[in-house]
């Protein structure tokens, strides 16, 4: 989870470096990092390291377009509502990772991927 989250910010953070500081990318990357900082904050509460972003802004796809680009979003924000509905299937989930998991679904499902549907 915490390695999709970072591939997000930073796919979103590369689509700004190449097409500019425009929506939906422009709010949809800070929130990513919030849902990182969420998802480290779990590693923290049990006293385990978390590991370092396999991501940077050289190594995530670039996109001919910025509509390419959109249509990127919609597909990783798809993915992370998978993955969470994976996680969230679980029923060992210790109440404050179900906590942290519903809400990044949600951030995702509710917010993010109707963004990047309507992105242009």
């Amino acid at each position: 989870a915490l390695q999709l989250e970072y591939q997000a910010q930073l796919t979103y953070e590369r689509a700004i470096a190449d097409f500019g500081d425009l929506a939906p990318f422009a709010f949809i990357a800070p929130s990513e990092a919030t849902h990182v900082q969420a998802l480290l904050h779990l590693f923290e509460r049990r006293s385990w390291s978390a590991p370092a972003s396999a991501w940077n802004l050289g190594n995530v796809p670039q996109y001919p377009s910025f509509a390419a680009a959109c249509a990127a979003g919609v597909e990783i924000e798809i993915e992370d509502v998978a993955l969470y509905d994976g996680y969230l299937a679980r029923t060992d989930l210790p109440p404050d990772a179900v906590n942290v998991f519903q809400n990044l679904r949600a951030a995702s499902l509710e917010r993010h991927l109707p963004a990047f549907q309507a992105c242009r």
